[in-house]
């Protein structure tokens, strides 16, 4: 069975209990890493330079705390098989479906993978009212 790295720990208590708690599902039956959880100033305005995000610091929802979202990618990394980060998000949305249908977590879920404008795959995001 997968289990996460201490880095992916230590990056996912960064986020949201039901972000937290669906990662922690997901790790049980199909390997992945994540990448980041909470980004502070810098480290989200370095993202935006870089072109990673579309968001300066403190617009974008990894600002907050606990961060409401997260960045999360199947291991191994392969950034050029975009088969495999779409079926580690589905998995990652049907287990959501299923966890809110329990009473487990209340959180619904945004995907970057989905997108029109920015393709962001590792992306996962709790829905808030703006979105």
């Amino acid at each position: 069975m997968p289990k996460f790295s201490k880095t992916s720990e230590t990056r996912l208590s960064t986020c949201h209990p039901d972000l937290q708690a669906v990662c922690r599902e997901l790790i049980k039956q199909y390997d992945f890493t994540v990448l980041c959880g909470h980004r502070g100033k810098a480290e989200q305005n370095a993202a935006f330079d870089a072109g990673n995000s579309r968001l300066i610091y403190p617009q974008s929802k990894h600002n907050a705390k606990p961060s409401l979202a997260l960045d999360i990618a199947p291991s191994p990394i392969d950034w050029g098989n975009l088969y495999r980060f779409r079926e580690m998000l589905h998995r990652f949305d049907a287990l959501a479906r299923l966890m809110r249908e329990r009473g487990e977590i209340e959180s619904e879920f945004e995907y970057g993978a989905d997108w029109e404008s920015f393709k962001d795959y590792p992306h996962v995001e709790i829905k808030t009212k703006e979105n």
